[in-house]
């Protein structure tokens, strides 16, 4: 039984070591790619979702990042209170306020942006575009068995 379980363990030990570089990496990134002074790593992904699909209730930003509606209210509210964004009408749901990027949003996940391209330019020539292509299927791969395993274990609970 103990051979079993070091065989499991040393098969595991490279798919941990990449993980534990995702989570390095995603510190390293949330340094570099601040949307706004103050703004964390997930305002700025709320502040990416609204400016690639536009206007979003919270439930929709929630339900398109795999987060929980809660936690989306609290950085809309964070959002909200630096003037990164506005609450408008929805026409389709009085109760669930569509948010949507001011223009001061707008300017600084724009100039977050070309900050984060200039610096990652010269990094994306490093590294040769086939490893890259890797490296995403990879990380996919490792994302869609994770939210399999997820949704197993919901619909158990």
């Amino acid at each position: 039984m103990r051979d079993n379980t070091s065989q499991a363990q040393a098969h595991a030990q490279p798919l941990q070591q990449a993980i534990l570089a995702v989570r390095r990496l995603f510190h390293a990134l949330a340094g570099l790619g601040q949307a706004a002074p103050g703004a964390t790593a997930s305002q700025r992904a709320v502040l990416e979702v609204l400016h690639e699909r536009g206007p979003r209730t919270v439930p929709q930003v929630a339900r398109e990042q795999g987060v929980s509606r809660q936690h989306v209210q609290v950085l809309a509210n964070g959002l909200l209170g630096a003037g990164l964004v506005e609450s408008v009408e929805n026409p389709d749901h009085q109760r669930s306020p569509l948010l949507r990027l001011s223009i001061a949003g707008l300017k600084a996940v724009e100039a977050a942006r070309r900050r984060e391209q200039h610096q990652l330019a010269d990094l994306a020539r490093l590294i040769p575009g086939a490893d890259l292509k890797v490296t995403l299927r990879t990380l996919n791969a490792i994302e869609s068995g994770l939210g399999r395993r997820a949704s197993r274990a919901g619909s158990r609970a």
